[in-house]
């Protein structure tokens, strides 16, 4: 027994790796697979029902995402903003708000501002989407959100538009800047020059990123309600900007870049297709959206929103208040067709006409922006003295739509068929008539 025991002790001594070996390779095994297991229960599990931005694009949310959604869903928008406004785009007008009056940081947001300058530079001819722009230092080392571009870098100025408004490139605005002006200081009177033009009266413009200037501790400012208004005019005067802001991502895989569009909104409620977020710790949390909801076919028209968050005290609050106000803004409010030219509205008598009545016809149709619960009230306004001969289409009234107390739209009212004077005959029974109805009242 005791050589046996020597016997064994020799081997372990002489080979330990032989007999410890396999324990040790499974000890490691079993770290590696914990350490597997680990990595699977810390890594993000995106399983919910509700769609969020994230760093690679929109995404189905996590639980603890979603539990933050509900807790901010539930108050109410004057808590998640500093101010809001629900615009219409095709008239102008305000549908909701709060707070639009005070004057506001807009961080980059009013690289709206600048894009204006840009692209009303390249309608005039003095620049062309082609130009090839070279990256000074100055423009290279920029902090915020940026285009990762590099000193002595060079893009069009096509590129340099896009990273400007998809991923806020503060890189890309500032190089854009200098290009046209010759100097940021130049370009920001440019700036003003527009807000001035714009009627902006409250703008103040330092410089085209919208970050705050701490050598004279001033940043871009101007009113939620003059925000709506270089947005309206934006779309209005360049259109094509609309398809810019309307893409996902910005992604060139020969330097290895991939960022995403800043809009919370963009990808998650249906029809928004811009325009400009906005951040820094001067204005909190903003966004200028914009979206269009298409009409149903004989019943509504295409009606473009733009929605406004500003101050929002983190990226949760901004996503769940611009949500909110651009999903119910499109529930609410739409374009509907008023008035049919086909069927008659009403009818009138006109004295002496050989018709008993003539049935009166809108001579067109128009539409009018209905918060979906308004009453639409008519009244009917007839011409006076109307005397038979009429040609056909004659203007015999007109249709005036109210709604809450307000005009809204006026048609002319028509009629299709020739009004004819009667005869002698309908003349002699007419007079018999009367006769008669006189004698049955004074009885």
């Amino acid at each position: 027994m005791k050589k046996f025991l020597c016997l064994m002790l020799a081997i372990v001594v002489l080979f330990p790796s032989g007999v410890l070996g396999q324990k040790i390779s499974d000890t490691s095994k079993t770290g590696n697979a914990s350490k597997k297991v680990e990595t699977k229960e810390t890594e993000e599990i995106r399983n919910q029902n509700i769609w969020v931005p994230t760093k690679n694009g929109v995404q189905r949310a996590t639980y603890e995402e979603a539990l933050k959604i509900e807790s901010l869903k539930a108050k109410p928008l004057t808590e998640l903003t500093k101010s809001y406004l629900l615009g219409d785009y095709k008239s102008g007008k305000i549908l909701e708000s709060y707070n639009i009056d005070e004057v506001r940081a807009m961080a980059s947001t009013s690289k709206l501002v600048a894009v204006f300058v840009v692209l009303d530079e390249l309608e005039r001819g003095s620049i062309s989407k082609d130009d090839i722009v070279l990256i000074d230092r100055e423009a290279a080392l920029l902090g915020g959100s940026s285009y990762k571009l590099k000193e002595n870098d060079q893009r069009t100025v096509q590129e340099l538009l896009e990273a400007s408004l998809i991923v806020s490139g503060n890189d890309a605005i500032t190089a854009l800047a200098k290009h046209i002006a010759g100097s940021q200081e130049a370009f920001v009177e440019m700036m003003n020059d527009k807000c001035k033009e714009l009627g902006l009266k409250n703008a103040s413009m330092v410089n085209p990123t919208g970050l705050t200037n701490y050598e004279i501790e001033d940043y871009n400012k101007m009113t939620t309600r003059e925000m709506f208004l270089l947005a309206r005019e934006l779309i209005m005067k360049h259109p094509e900007v609309l398809e810019i802001t309307s893409k996902d991502k910005i992604e060139e895989p020969d330097r290895n870049f991939v960022e995403y569009n800043t809009n919370p909104s963009l990808g998650i409620v249906e029809g928004i297709d811009g325009l400009k977020t906005g951040y820094t710790n001067a204005a909190g949390r903003c966004l200028i959206s914009t979206g269009l909801q298409k009409g149903e076919e004989k019943k509504s028209l295409d009606t473009r929103l733009i929605g406004i968050t500003t101050g929002s005290p983190s990226d949760w609050a901004r996503y769940v208040a611009a949500n909110k106000l651009m999903e119910e803004g499109f529930k609410k409010y739409k374009y509907i067709y008023i008035g049919d030219p086909e069927n008659a509205i009403t009818s009138i008598k006109i004295e002496n006409a050989a018709q008993d009545k003539i049935d009166l016809y809108e001579k067109s149709q128009g539409s009018i922006l209905w918060d979906g619960k308004s009453e639409i009230k008519r009244e009917f306004i007839f011409k006076e003295d109307l005397k038979p001969p009429i040609d056909v289409g004659e203007t015999l009234g007109s249709v005036k739509y109210t709604m809450n107390g307000e005009e809204i739209l006026k048609l002319d009212l028509i009629n299709k068929d020739r009004v004819t004077q009667k005869g002698i005959l309908f003349k002699i029974k007419d007079m018999y008539e009367n006769i008669f109805i006189n004698i049955r009242e004074a009885a």
